[in-house]
């Protein structure tokens, strides 16, 4: 069913948003550091029309489940249509010149839900960029992508950084999407052809909410303090005096981020230079920092990284906030069906995604 058939006429606005895969830097956004996501091919479409009737009526295609209500109280069940609800609210917060205006929205999206590539963050983005385009409001993506990160930060309730909301918002398919996550200044930089990304799915559902997402960013936070900094980000690896911190977990989860950090910046000037093999070194190292000193990983992930590396890939690890979701891989694309062939023996054939 489309939305003609569903809202007896035509939208009059429309929008998509894209997926990420973050290729290297977990953590490194809310700590004022550097990330380097890059889009996939999965999406979100948002369609919009007014309604009438004085109500909002909202359709997920996903769902297969309409939802009307009036006002922008957040549900109890921390259910789907709160993303719909608080991006309303965010926009009208933003717009107050804007009267309330009761709408019809239609939702279809291929995005896999819970999987640590962002479906959350691509809904908001596609929900205001069609309220933009509706309302003629003329906000620039840089800013749809810090709307869409109050949505979640201060309506949902994640406290997670703007990477997601950057890259879905402004990022282009194929080229990495390297950010400053303290000054929102951005680079564009074409992926290698020579070489692939592809996905696996380890087939663990995560919510950030229910996660230890959230604990551990007031860990990262405590860090801050002990280091008498206020973001990590600004820390390097050599000037990083662990005495500073007297509590050992706190400790490590400080380290991931600052070594992170650091592995992120050789990253970008891996893919700039075409030493890809040593691009794959540091998504290892990557790893290892999230499984051991972030404690993000599970041993599902960590058996999916190795029987990658084992395959044929030149890197390999989880990507996202954690605690489940998607691995990401990096094989040299003449590797690439030897690999496949390899993880096929391990994995469904549906839960293995070129990007």
């Amino acid at each position: 069913m489309g939305f003609k058939e569903l809202f007896n006429g035509d939208f009059s606005a429309s929008s998509s948003a894209h997926a990420r895969v973050n290729l290297i830097g977990e953590h490194t956004d809310y700590t004022g550091g550097y990330v380097l996501p890059s889009l996939l091919k999965f999406h979100t479409t948002v369609q919009i029309s007014k309604n009438n009737e004085k109500k909002y009526q909202v359709y997920s295609e996903n769902f297969d489940e309409k939802k009307i209500f009036s006002d922008f109280i957040k549900s109890k069940n921390n259910d789907w249509i709160d993303y719909i609800k608080g991006c309303l609210f965010v926009f009208y917060d933003e717009n107050k010149q804007i009267p309330n205006t009761h709408l019809n929205i239609f939702i279809s999206s291929n995005i896999p839900m819970g999987r640590g590539i962002s479906s959350s963050s691509a809904l908001c983005v596609g929900v205001l960029k069609s309220l933009n385009i509706f309302f003629n409001t003329s906000y620039s993506d840089k800013h749809i992508a810090i709307l869409a990160q109050k949505v979640e930060r201060n309506y949902i309730g994640v406290s997670g950084g703007i990477m997601d909301q950057m890259v879905s918002s402004i990022g282009i398919h194929r080229k990495a999407f390297f950010l400053d996550c303290l000054s929102l200044k951005f680079e564009l930089i074409d992926l290698p052809s020579d070489w692939v990304f592809c996905l696996v799915d380890s087939a663990v559902q995560r919510n950030l909410r229910d996660s230890a997402y959230n604990e551990r960013y007031n860990q990262l936070k405590q860090a801050e303090q002990y280091l008498e900094a206020e973001y990590l980000g600004s820390i390097k690896p050599e000037q990083f005096n662990e005495n500073k911190i007297n509590d050992e977990l706190i400790l490590k989860r400080a380290r991931h981020v600052i070594t992170e950090n650091a592995r992120v910046l050789d990253a970008k000037e891996c893919i700039i230079n075409g030493n890809i093999k040593s691009f794959g070194k540091l998504m290892n190292e990557s790893h290892q920092s999230y499984a051991k000193d972030f404690e993000a990983s599970t041993e599902d992930v960590d058996m999916i990284v190795e029987r990658s590396l084992r395959s044929g890939a030149e890197g390999a690890r989880l990507t996202g906030g954690g605690f489940g979701g998607f691995t990401v891989s990096l094989i040299q694309k003449n590797n690439f069906a030897t690999w496949k062939k390899n993880m096929k023996e391990f994995y469904d054939d549906e839960n293995i995604f070129e990007t």
